[in-house]
């Protein structure tokens, strides 16, 4: 059974937070039936593509100034013929589509919902002239097609925001450049002052504001008043420098920098309340994990979470990070080696409402860990994740170029009986042991239903390396 989960956003969000229309310019190379029907197209794409007005081909002249005329608005060229006729004027004068390099997308026969065929020889020579081109299996591929190449332009001239010391493998100062050669995503980063400096200035008015309009899907538990209100004036802080800054994602060094220095001022809330307004966010100030749920909840529009992912394996480990091996012992041990506890700051992780069984998060007092214990600062969350529900797990590296996925399970939500872990959630992942020889780090970013095809083509699109963890490289006829 499939399940899966769109983002809950609260209304409408600013233009830079949204995933752009993808942009499309059709091209009859020959009078006749075409290949592709133009209103139709335009009906089946609404909400995901503006595509232009056809250009007719007037001539091999005319066919090379119109290429090579298009606007950077312009994602892709999507080339409509005459069925069985592979004679066209992008076989005979490939020129200009090597000049442009733009993608070319031969879009399936929407009476059929088949791939055309036709086209297999001319995108195999376009190919290899360096042309990137897609063969589109069918309807649904297709919209996932389209929906990538308006993440990519989305992800060209996006910014994201992290605070604290960079100390962390996830070291925006060293390696963020990565992601902005291969991506585009800019990396501010930013000290944990640049936020608590603001608090002072919201006033109590504004607290109860933003509190009241969030409210309805957080349950208030044993968090301390003092420690709420400093949580919501934490989230008008950060999402004022995201305001700013034009960003659509932030993260927050915690353990390298604000717990161990004894703050207890987390940034939890204020991760679920931005999320509800549109942005991106993460924890430990990890970019590579926001880049990850963009791809998540930017090109599918899905809710995501990211979270410490722990092999229940590793026994010794696991022991002497919690006290505790969490052993799942009410299952065979023949199914332990693709298991996985899913762990964060004493609970799961930053849960979105929308992915828990009631559609409500519970607010906590700070959780810490084995090492920093709990003193009742602080606001944190816990959250189950729904039992016996099929998702996707997956990680961008540090490379900024490799994509790794894996289809997974999740199975119950446990509750432990340790003051530093009493959360977590238990996975079953198809091939846990292919996800670790290719996982870049702990943090994995999960999203309800099995998406891997889907971020297959998304990897693409982006000129990604793409791992999926336990089953076969398909030959997708989709991907260039």
């Amino acid at each position: 059974m499939q399940i899966e989960t769109q983002r809950f956003l609260r209304g409408a969000i600013p233009a830079h937070l949204k995933r752009p229309l993808a942009t499309l310019q059709p091209f009859l190379a020959r009078p006749g039936k075409p290949t592709v029907d133009i209103p139709r197209l335009e009906r089946e794409l609404e909400g995901l593509a503006k595509v232009l007005p056809m250009i007719e081909v007037k001539s091999p002249e005319h066919w090379t100034r119109a290429v090579e005329g298009l606007g950077p608005e312009v994602d892709a060229i999507i080339p409509v013929s005459v069925p069985a006729y592979p004679t066209e004027v992008w076989n005979s004068h490939p020129e200009p589509l090597v000049k442009r390099r733009l993608p070319v997308v031969f879009w399936p026969l929407m009476e059929y919902d088949e791939p055309d065929f036709w086209r297999w020889s001319a995108r195999d020579m376009l190919q290899a002239l360096g042309v990137k081109v897609f063969l589109v299996p069918s309807v649904a591929d297709g919209k996932t097609l389209v929906r990538a190449l308006a993440t990519r332009r989305f992800l060209t001239d996006s910014r994201m925001v992290v605070f604290g010391e960079q100390n962390f493998p996830w070291n925006a100062t060293s390696a963020g450049h990565l992601v902005t050669q291969h991506l585009g995503t800019r990396i501010d980063v930013l000290p944990l002052a640049a936020f608590r400096d603001r608090r002072a200035s919201f006033s109590d008015a504004a607290v109860r504001q933003a509190w009241d309009a969030h409210a309805a899907r957080f349950i208030r538990k044993d968090v301390k008043q003092e420690e709420l209100d400093t949580a919501i004036r934490t989230y008008l802080s950060i999402r004022s420098i995201l305001e700013e800054r034009k960003g659509f994602a932030f993260g927050v060094n915690c353990y390298g920098d604000l717990i161990i220095k004894g703050g207890r001022d987390v940034p939890c809330l204020a991760q679920a309340f931005l999320r509800e307004d549109g942005y991106i966010a993460s924890c430990d100030g990890d970019f590579l994990a926001m880049e990850s749920m963009a791809f998540a909840s930017v090109y599918l529009d899905a809710a995501c979470m990211m979270s410490n992912m722990y092999p229940v394996s590793y026994e010794g480990a696991l022991r002497d990070h919690f006290g505790d091996a969490l052993s799942p012992d009410r299952f065979p041990r023949e199914r332990w080696k693709n298991m996985a506890r899913l762990g964060h700051c004493a609970f799961v992780g930053i849960v979105p409402p929308e992915m828990t069984p009631t559609g409500k998060a519970a607010l906590r007092d700070f959780g810490g860990t084995y090492e920093i214990h709990r003193d009742g600062r602080g606001c944190g969350m816990d959250s189950d994740l729904r039992a016996d529900t099929p998702a996707t797990a997956i990680e961008l590296k540090f490379d900024g170029r490799t994509l790794v996925a894996a289809g997974l399970k999740v199975v119950e939500t446990t509750r432990h009986e340790l003051a530093h872990c009493e959360t977590t959630a238990l996975l079953e992942f198809e091939d846990l042991a292919a996800l670790v020889r290719n996982i870049s780090r702990e943090h994995v970013v999960v999203l309800y239903g099995d998406h891997v095809h889907k971020f297959g083509i998304l990897a693409d699109v982006l000129g990604l390396h793409f791992v999926p963890c336990g089953r076969p490289q398909e030959a997708l006829e989709v991907r260039a």
